[in-house]
């Protein structure tokens, strides 16, 4: 999948800000808008030590299970406080490796950002690991949902400065939100959702 990725991609790709991902330990965080985009970011990350969260339930299946753990991902369960997958999370930081996660926890129907699951927060606040977010856009044309195969289109991939939890007091969701505005600043307008500039203050107030 990786070697179809580039060679449909290689043209359209647009990658900025790929300096700021630091030595050592970091949380990498983009949004979520097409399959590709994990594996797109730990490609351009290039460091040998990337780990990624992702759905058990890609795990079901004996053949993509050992795809997955291939490229250094590990299951965790959606929606829910998966002790053991927050447990490795912080033993992969606390290694100086890289942690690749989607903090929507699934694509986003639109390619507008979506509300964050709180565990970003939660794993920003117990590590204190830097994190870096990712700003993704076009690749819900190269690969859309349902799609098996890639398609050329213009992607762009831009890294932002790495940045730390401003407040240690902040409860889970805030933290996660707070991540997820960082990532709409690196996006156009549209694809912002609720992280919006106009709408920030409504998340940041909702249950």
């Amino acid at each position: 999948m990786l070697g179809l990725m580039w060679y449909f991609l290689r043209e359209g790709l647009r990658v900025e800000g790929l300096e700021n991902v630091p030595r050592g330990g970091c949380i990498v965080a983009g949004n979520h808008i097409a399959t590709c985009d994990p594996p797109l970011i730990g490609a351009l990350v290039r460091r040998h030590d990337v780990h990624y969260m992702a759905k058990a339930e890609a795990f079901r299946n004996r053949k993509t299970a050992w795809l997955f753990a291939g490229y250094n991902a590990f299951p965790v369960a959606r929606h829910t406080a998966d002790r053991l997958a927050i447990r490795r999370s912080l033993a992969v930081l606390a290694q100086g490796r890289v942690l690749i996660m989607m903090p929507e926890g699934t694509r986003s129907p639109d390619a507008s950002l979506q509300r964050a699951e709180p565990g970003i927060g939660l794993l920003a606040r117990r590590s204190g690991a830097p994190i870096v977010p990712v700003g993704i856009w076009g690749s819900e044309n190269a690969l859309p949902k349902g799609a098996t195969m890639p398609r050329r289109a213009e992607v762009h991939v831009r890294f932002g400065a790495p940045v730390r939890l401003p407040d240690a007091s902040m409860s889970n969701q805030e933290g996660a939100d707070w991540i997820m505005e960082r990532i709409a600043d690196l996006l156009p307008e549209r694809y912002r959702g609720i992280y919006g500039r106009e709408d920030a203050a409504v998340t940041a107030a909702a249950p």
